[in-house]
């Protein structure tokens, strides 16, 4: 028995066989051309990227038939073959250089790979895997393979162990025979691991070396809550998960059960649970779950569909679309979460410390155009329906004033140049910066709602890099710092009777989530899946007790003694596995 330790991106428990895939690369080698041969190469390049075009659509089009909006993952693969960036780059270099298009394509394919490693954002960066997707498809094609490798057709159920799994191998997969997922590449924000988690199949990646330790054929349990992975577990061991896995299946239907009851404690206090979304196709996710709304839609993954700011009028069209499939429920957009590599394109390697550096609002006085776009496109949008739009990064009421002024100049020209849109949609801040937690009251003059976005928060007030392994241990979502502060902001907004919502990983776990609401919070942002098991410690509880719980914390001096008394008061009102963590939101 071995046991490995990865990265749950889906929760559940999965047992079964192991299906080992391994991707390897062709080589790829650089050829002169005769004088005369380029225009043969030109045309045999586009006629591999034709062929490419006719598999992304089909399997576009499977996608969206068996799995519904997760086709969109292909709009982006089929763009790429249009963008002058790629083909039409390894066309010039085919003509200019005479070498074949093997190596123009790979030649180009290095250049972008450099591009997106130059975004600070870890989902951007990412993105580089659909460059090679959609290259390593067009390579296929040019070998004359009439077919991209499938695992379309599984002869039985398994748990599939991959390198990693590019999009459209992901797309082809018979999901029907998948029992789980465990790469050793990835993270929560790689489509795979996306896919995994809106079709329920637990998942586990990032565990390096797992294709090497995994042999084909062996028994595997896949806990995708807690990232492990047991290779050939012993009869007790395979038995307990087992009896774990039924309970959870026991567990979840009776979540989703939940969904047409709203989320309101034992005492009458109601609760509006929303969504994150990363995708307007989520929408329909976030419905299917019971979701109020969209707390936060991240905006940002419009820039990993190309290499250039999206217009004017695809941010409207999406944003439109997005009002739509949530009516009559609200949608709370963020504006551009982005540091200055970013903007200027330069990307000039990492900052001292980008967290701390030039980001988001801050970037308004030297890039206020694709703010601008934005901006408009927003505003225009409002006018369709209930849009809320949000800013994060505020570290004080300057930054506040730069926003204002920015949406009254857009207001003047939406106004001259005669088009419909709505000047008062509701304008609000993310709250993840300390010094605008200590000037809320000043804020709260000029904004018409707030969010707290405690993945933030919680590491400027205890100085943790949430991504540094070293120090994940100093990172605590319960240390009375961090109560005591969103217990100031709640406070100053129910003074000046501003909403306020929490859209960090805290509201998305249930035990933490009950004690946001015992400091006083109504409204609760989180990944849809999330949505069932909170909402069911909602309705086990009594409200008051929840505030005199949170009262008596305020007092204790560590994170660890927090939790014991909070485990201790909601030992008999709410079952314990209502209160274990769920899969948490991977950016917020």
């Amino acid at each position: 028995m071995r046991r490995l330790s990865g990265t749950g991106v889906s929760s559940g428990i999965a047992i079964g066989p192991a299906l080992v895939v391994e991707n390897s690369a062709a080589p790829v080698f650089r050829l002169a051309l005769a004088p005369d041969a380029s225009e043969r190469e030109t045309e045999r390049l586009s006629n591999a990227v034709e062929a490419s075009r006719l598999q992304l659509q089909a399997i576009k089009e499977r996608l969206l038939r068996d799995l519904g909006p997760h086709a969109y993952i292909f709009d982006a693969q089929l763009l790429m073959l249009d963008d002058p960036l790629l083909v039409q780059r390894a066309m010039t270099l085919v003509k200019e250089k005479g070498v074949n298009a093997e190596w123009a394509l790979h030649s180009i394919t290095e250049e972008l790979h450099e591009f997106f490693r130059g975004f600070k954002d870890a989902y951007l960066r990412e993105r580089s895997a659909d460059i090679d997707d959609v290259v390593g498809r067009i390579l296929l094609n040019l070998g004359d393979s009439a077919e991209a490798p499938s695992l379309a057709h599984l002869p039985d159920r398994f748990v599939l162990v991959a390198g990693d799994l590019t999009p459209s191998q992901a797309a082809e997969l018979d999901w029907e025979r998948v029992l789980g997922i465990v790469t050793d590449a990835g993270s929560p924000t790689y489509h795979t691991a996306i896919l995994a988690r809106s079709l329920g199949i637990p998942g586990v990646v990032g565990l390096n070396d797992a294709t090497s330790l995994i042999a084909p054929g062996s028994n595997l349990v896949v806990d995708g809550s807690s990232g492990g992975v047991i290779v050939d577990p012993g009869h007790e061991e395979l038995e307990a998960y087992r009896a774990a896995q039924e309970r959870e299946r026991l567990h979840e239907r009776r979540l989703q059960e939940t969904r047409g009851l709203p989320a309101e404690t034992k005492d009458g206090v109601k609760i509006v649970l929303m969504a994150n979304a990363e995708f307007a196709e989520e929408a329909t996710t976030a419905l299917r779950y019971g979701a109020e709304g969209i707390g936060l839609f991240r905006s940002e993954y419009l820039l990993g569909r190309s290499r250039e700011w999206p217009s004017e009028k695809q941010q409207l069209d999406l944003y439109r679309r997005l009002i739509e499939q949530m009516r009559p429920y609200p949608v709370t957009i963020r504006v551009w979460d982005l540091g200055s590599g970013e903007m200027d394109g330069t990307h000039a390697g990492p900052r001292v410390n980008p967290a701390l550096g030039e980001r988001a609002l801050r970037l308004m006085r030297r890039f206020p155009e694709p703010f601008r776009t934005q901006l408009r496109a927003l505003l225009r949008a409002a006018a369709s329906g209930p849009l809320r739009i949000m800013f994060p990064f505020a570290s004080g009421p300057s930054d506040l004033r730069i926003v204002r002024e920015l949406i009254d100049d857009v207001c003047r020209d939406l106004r001259r140049d005669g088009i419909e849109f709505r000047a008062d949609a509701p304008i609000g801040l993310t709250l993840e910066v300390p010094s605008a937690a200590a000037t809320v009251d000043l804020l709260a003059r000029e904004v018409d709602f707030f969010s707290v976005g405690t993945n933030d928060l919680i590491q400027y007030l205890l100085a943790v890099d949430r991504a540094d392994p070293r120090v994940a241990g100093f990172y605590e979502p319960l240390h009375p710092a961090v109560l005591r502060t969103i217990q100031g902001i709640v406070r100053v907004a129910r003074e000046q009777q501003i909403p306020i919502s929490v859209c960090g990983e805290m509201a998305g776990n249930p035990f933490q989530a009950l004690v946001l609401i015992g400091l006083g919070v109504r409204e609760l942002s989180m990944s849809a899946t999330a949505i069932p098991r909170v909402k069911a410690a909602i309705r086990a509880v009594d409200a008051c007790l929840l505030a005199r719980l949170a009262e008596s914390c305020l007092v204790l001096p560590t994170a660890s003694e927090i939790e014991a008394r909070i485990r201790s008061e909601l030992a008999v009102a709410v079952p314990e596995a209502s209160l274990e963590e769920t899969q948490p939101s991977p950016r917020t």
